[in-house]
């Protein structure tokens, strides 16, 4: 395993694999550092906005730590600083990095940056963007996906799931499709590894609960039940460990 290294500038931790160390700065984590280059190439709103970015021969997606729920409505983007390993970007990019060393279908981790500010912290990551990848849920606002997809987005969780990976927040937002058809997941906050298998149950679950509300919200959403039993069946047959 490739590990994440870090460096310490004035008040913030900046973190890569070994490889790209050196070359990592704390404007890297900016996005008009890149609008003033014309490196950055498009935006996607979301609980922080997420930037594209066309850096040389490389395509990344920077991703600012926004907080959810009550909390984020009073404190958005800052978090209580226990240790580098329980900082957010760290479990994240560790997580990415294990994952690609098991060759799990996920995005690979470029950088992340802590910057501490009292006993807070807040925190940004850059990852490889999936080439000619599309998120489920746009695609089936319009259009349905074949049983064969289904079965592998199934497949493709089960992988995940024989190797112990939990995935905090599985819903149709978080798969994506590329070109070739093949499945990814992405958005690896608060997830990690967890033994037993009761978890997995609910992991299912929950992507099921954001297919209904999703088609609960549009008519026109291409999901029906024999889609989910096409991705069970594909879930069930995806032994790949």
């Amino acid at each position: 395993m490739t590990l994440i290294q870090q460096k310490i500038c004035q008040h913030q931790m900046l973190f890569a694999p070994a490889s790209l160390l050196d070359q990592v700065s704390s404007d890297w984590f900016e996005p008009d550092h890149w609008r003033a280059l014309g490196q950055l190439t498009g935006s996607a709103p979301g609980r922080g906005t997420t930037h594209f970015i066309q850096h040389q021969q490389h395509a990344w997606v920077l991703r600012h730590y926004c907080r959810g729920g009550m909390v984020g409505r009073w404190i958005t983007d800052t978090f209580l600083y226990l240790g580098i390993a329980r900082t957010r970007v760290w479990q994240e990019l560790t997580l990415l990095q294990y994952m690609q060393d098991l060759g799990l279908p996920c995005p690979a981790p470029v950088a992340g940056r802590v910057s501490r500010h009292g006993l807070g912290y807040r925190c940004d990551l850059i990852t490889v963007r999936i080439p000619g990848a599309t998120d489920a849920h746009h695609r089936l606002c319009k259009a349905s996906l074949s049983a064969q997809q289904w079965q592998d987005i199934g497949a493709t969780i089960r992988r995940f799931h024989d190797h112990g990976i939990y995935h905090h927040d599985l819903n149709i937002h978080n798969i994506m499709l590329d070109d070739q058809q093949r499945v990814w997941l992405i958005d690896f906050d608060k997830c990690g590894r967890r033994r037993g298998n009761r978890w997995k149950a609910h992991n299912l679950s929950r992507l099921q609960r954001s297919l209904h509300k999703e088609h609960g919200k549009n008519g026109d959403y291409h999901f029906c039940m024999d889609d989910w039993q096409a991705l069970l069946s594909g879930y069930g047959q995806g032994k790949n460990v």
